[in-house]
């Protein structure tokens, strides 16, 4: 089985908010944490990418973590930005 890398954008309320966001992705069961960085937006504003290692057979596995990062307390969207495959 393979596996791909998926890149999200977390937006947060406000820009004090990624770290902990941040802790909170590290801590997700449904993906294999791999990296995260701020991304500079607009105006001092910053969202955080964060990548992901998933099984790329499994049906649903994307739309589970898409769904986890959205749960996510403070984060207002969840973006994907990238997948490919390892």
């Amino acid at each position: 089985m393979g596996k791909m890398l998926v890149i999200f954008k977390l937006y947060a309320e406000e820009n004090g908010q990624l770290e902990g966001i941040l802790e909170e992705a590290k801590a997700l069961k449904s993906a294999e944490f791999k990296d995260a960085k701020r991304e500079p937006i607009a105006f001092g504003l910053e969202c955080l990418k964060v990548g992901f290692v998933l099984p790329d057979k499994i049906e649903g596995v994307l739309e589970k973590l898409e769904a986890d990062l959205k749960a996510i307390p403070n984060v207002t969207e969840a973006e994907q930005a990238g997948m490919t495959l390892l």
